[in-house]
């Protein structure tokens, strides 16, 4: 006859109340452990804009870039390239252009200028375009930038940029975009010596080295034509999730950047 009988069931009953206890403590931990890995999955993953372009450009064939546009970060991808992409960073104003072949990053610095240095006088036309159907409830509207070539009673215009945009469109996304192309720009005047000559004209001027992207105060452009016989389309834009990873560049990749070199230019 066993003398602790009670004992016996007291200590079996503690048994299962620790062993049920450890159980959920496990489960427990595993549940925060699972939230824990979702917040950090949640941070590492992020709603950014997505613009896809049609790019045309002499003597190649058209080809598709999509753009990705955060808070703070640009991305952009020539689609079906594996070759490299771009990032631009705007808290600290600087553009990244990735070369996979080389290993190697250019890296663009933002370099304040004036437009009033600029060797030539650009005009604004901006109206609005009638017949043209609404987008996402706003008008389009037509901004050309142009330059005048004479000085009888009328003036020969030439025009430099014209820009068919969305007025009032996706206005985060344009405060970006604005900057990005300060920074080009500001990269642009470094290379050229302000004369205009055959090579150099007044449109060049104009539109590809003292061109801010004033167009995007007004509003987003959907199409684009430049005086280098350059174009581009705006298709889609969306809102999609992307990991942080995307806007990041190759730690080991060798980093250059340009200097004050008036025989080399982006364009």
């Amino acid at each position: 006859m066993n003398p602790f009988p009670i004992l016996l069931v007291y200590i079996t009953m503690m048994k299962k109340i620790i062993k049920l206890f450890l159980l959920m403590s496990a489960t427990s931990l595993c549940f925060d452990a699972v939230a824990k890995t979702n917040t950090e999955k949640t941070k590492d993953v992020q709603e950014v804009y997505q613009l896809a372009y049609i790019e045309r450009e002499p003597g190649t064939d058209e080809y598709e870039v999509t753009m990705l546009v955060s808070e703070r970060y640009i991305r952009i991808d020539e689609t079906g390239e594996e070759s490299g992409y771009i990032i631009y960073d705007d808290k600290e104003k600087v553009i990244y252009s990735v070369a996979h072949q080389d290993q190697s990053i250019l890296v663009i610095k933002q370099h304040a200028f004036s437009e009033k240095d600029s060797p030539v006088k650009a005009n604004v036309e901006y109206l609005q375009l009638a017949d043209a159907p609404s987008v996402s409830g706003k008008n389009i509207f037509n901004y050309r930038v142009f330059v005048n070539l004479g000085s009888g009673v009328v003036d020969e215009e030439e025009t430099c940029t014209e820009i068919q945009l969305v007025e009032g469109l996706l206005p985060e996304v344009r405060k970006i975009l604005h900057n990005y192309q300060k920074v080009v720009s500001g990269q642009q005047v470094k290379m050229v010596d302000n004369k205009i000559n055959e090579m150099q004209t007044s449109c060049f001027y104009v539109d590809q080295i003292y061109n801010t992207g004033a167009y995007y105060e007004k509003g987003l452009p959907v199409q684009e034509w430049h005086s280098n016989d350059r174009s581009k389309l705006l298709t889609t834009y969306n809102k999609i999730s992307v990991g942080a990873d995307k806007f990041k560049i190759p730690e080991n990749y060798r980093k250059f950047s340009i200097g004050e070199n008036p025989k080399f230019s982006l364009q």
